[in-house]
């Protein structure tokens, strides 16, 4: 994923997960993608979980549910 994706992008990488997969975003967007990994599990009754790992300089999500 590109740095400067919009939010817009965002929502739908998250949205179009499967369960147990995960994805690896730069770890400058950690606000961005645990707000946007909430709001989506609320909308659409899923379960995210995130992780951020700064000695790969990335956040992680994984789709629990």
């Amino acid at each position: 994923m590109q740095p400067n994706a919009t939010k817009t992008y965002l929502k739908e990488v998250i949205l179009g997960m499967n369960v147990g997969e995960i994805i690896s975003l730069p770890i400058e967007r950690t606000v961005n993608v645990r707000v946007c990994a909430s709001q989506v599990g609320l909308s659409n009754g899923r379960k995210y979980r995130t992780s951020t790992h700064p000695d790969e300089s990335v956040v992680k999500v994984v789709r629990v549910k």
